[in-house]
Formats: structure tokens, C-alpha cells, sequence
């Protein structure tokens, strides 16, 4: 049974519309393990666990508090992966950033070179915010799954009604979840000729102006699904902007001084340690190092705004 699944996957294209998922219209718990590869009696295990299929704990914030962490347990974690995967197949948005192989916070930067003007919102408690209804409703209506094998999807993918912290699955499943109030602000954007990305819970809209209205009914959409935006994050910026990290200027996107500071400091760390503290120290300069290149290459992620108001179909 559960080579099934491998061979339907093995025929679809990298990315495909949404009628080309094998989750489409998919109303057989058999077909639904196979294409997961488990057995039907785990799947509708894992969909009743609840709580008891995650270790949880808290974890400190850089800028203080905590964070709960809902992390699945292996099991589990590896249905939420497989999951994720094949959602992550169905063609995204041109205004999506992540979590999308190819782009990153990089690219989501560069997509807003050549504005005068910049808005950044930042969503609040993204994942917990987002429900088992918003979840159930994406499987069922969009994905037009029957109401057993969406029950059974939707409650894989949530803790306690909404999506946990620690998921594979929650990146991916947020933005769905919500899929239809990301093309209405998306389209939004568009009207008054600005672009729009949207990277996991950061907005960023940016054109020749940017009028406040259009923030204002922006805002509206995002409240109407039930989310909450963090007014204490809410930038608005001239000329040269910070989007997820980088410095977006009339010239080209550079690292802020704080990124070249910490490679500086990395490097000297490196230098003073020895054996497993040398490699880990090693491992933390390649990647400020990589992330520095990165912002220094070209990408041609812009071109694809055209489309930006576009989701799946």
C-alpha cells in the first residue's frame, strides 16, 4: 500500500497547480496513509493524540519573555514533514517569500528595490493564532477533501485547535490556512501599485507611496480572519527601508552594521578556541560569511511581482 503513494508523487512536476495535488479531492483515509506513507490505523492515531504527541517547554526570547515550544515527537514529526512537503508542491504566490525553496529574507528584501516608500507589519503570534477551523476550512475548500480525511489533515496539523510552535508543517500551513485573506491584501497592494511579500509573519508593502488607506483596509483584512498584527513592529520607512534584516537603499540591499559587527566578532572568537568550540565557533563564520555572499549576489525574484496577486488554481 504505501508504495502508492511514492508513485503518485514520483509523477508530478516540481511545483503544480492546486488540482494536480494528490490531495485534491482526496476522500479515502487508505489512499491519504498511503500517499503519507503510514498505516491508516497510525494516521488516525496521530489525528486523535492531541497533546500527548509533543514534548513541550519554554524558551527564552532574545528580547525577553518566553516562548512555549510544541515540539512533535518523532512519529508524528515525520507525518507533519510529509505533509508539508506535498503542500509545499502546489505553485505559491509570486508575493510569498517563505516558506518557499529558492527564496529567503534575502530575496524578499530585493523584491522592494526601486521603491520610494516602505510599510513593514509584523503578524502576532502567527502560528497559535491560527485555528483548527482555518486549517480544516483549507482542506475542505480549497483542497475540497471530504469532511473526514480534512478532520483527520486538519487535526494532524493542530495542538489544541491551532498550529503548534514547533511543527514542520505550521510555516507552510499558516499561510494556507489563511490563504484567502493573503490574496485579498495581496490584490490590495496591487490596486494602488505597490508590491507586496509576505515573509512567514512580516508584511512588507512598498511602491512610490504607499497611501495609508490602503494600509488601513490591509489591516482590516488581516483582523477579519482573526489574526492580530503587533502595532509596537509597524514601521513605515522613506527612501531607504529594513525589510526581514536588510537594508534596501535606492543603490542595492546591504546588511545592517550590527551583521558586519557579529562576523567581526565571530572571526576573533574562532581564533582563541580549540577542538568542538573551534568547529562550532568555524560553523558560525561560514554562515555569517554565506549570508554576507548572499546578499551580494544578484536574483531576478523581482521579476516575478508581476504576478503577484496570483495564488493557486
Amino acid at each position: 500500500m504505501l508504495s502508492l503513494g511514492r508513485k503518485l508523487m514520483a509523477t508530478l512536476p516540481r511545483t503544480h497547480p492546486i488540482k494536480q495535488s494528490p490531495l485534491h479531492k482526496l476522500g479515502h483515509h487508505k489512499r491519504l496513509a498511503s500517499l503519507l506513507k503510514i498505516e491508516v490505523a497510525q494516521l488516525r492515531g496521530l489525528a486523535k493524540a492531541g497533546s500527548a504527541a509533543y514534548s513541550e517547554w519554554d524558551e527564552d526570547k532574545p528580547n525577553g519573555g518566553t516562548r512555549r515550544i510544541e515540539n512533535p515527537k518523532p512519529r508524528l514529526k515525520r507525518l507533519q514533514s510529509r505533509l508539508a512537503t506535498i503542500l509545499s508542491l502546489i505553485d505559491p504566490p509570486a508575493f510569498l517569500s517563505c516558506p518557499v525553496k529558492g527564496r529567503s529574507y534575502i530575496s524578499n528584501a530585493r523584491a522592494h528595490l526601486g521603491s520610494k516608500e516602505f510599510v513593514t507589519l509584523d503578524v502576532k503570534s502567527y502560528f497559535p493564532s491560527t485555528t483548527w477551523n482555518r486549517v480544516y476550512w483549507y482542506f475542505n475548500k480549497r483542497l475540497l477533501m471530504p469532511r473526514d480525511t480534512a478532520w483527520t489533515l486538519a487535526s494532524v496539523a493542530t495542538i489544541d485547535g491551532r498550529l503548534p510552535t514547533g511543527s514542520p508543517l505550521s510555516p507552510i500551513m499558516a499561510y494556507l490556512a489563511h490563504e484567502d485573506m493573503w490574496l485579498k491584501v495581496a490584490k490590495l497592494a496591487e490596486d494602488v501599485g505597490c508590491r507586496l511579500t509576505v515573509y512567514m509573519d512580516d508584511i512588507t508593502i512598498s511602491g512610490a507611496r504607499v497611501p495609508e488607506a490602503t494600509v488601513w483596509k490591509i489591516k482590516q483584512e488581516v483582523h477579519k480572519v482573526g489574526l492580530r498584527l503587533n502595532d509596537k513592529k509597524e514601521r513605515r520607512f522613506s527612501d531607504v527601508g529594513v525589510i526581514t534584516g536588510v537594508v534596501v537603499t535606492p543603490d542595492g540591499v546591504r546588511l545592517p552594521k550590527r551583521s558586519h559587527l557579529n562576523l567581526s566578532i565571530a572571526r576573533k572568537a574562532a581564533l582563541v578556541v580549540d577542538g568542538e568550540a573551534k568547529l562550532r565557533a568555524m560553523r558560525r563564520v561560514r554562515g555569517l560569511e554565506a549570508q554576507h555572499r548572499q546578499v551580494l549576489a544578484p536574483t531576478d525574484f523581482t521579476d516575478n511581482l508581476s504576478g503577484s496577486h496570483r495564488g493557486s488554481s
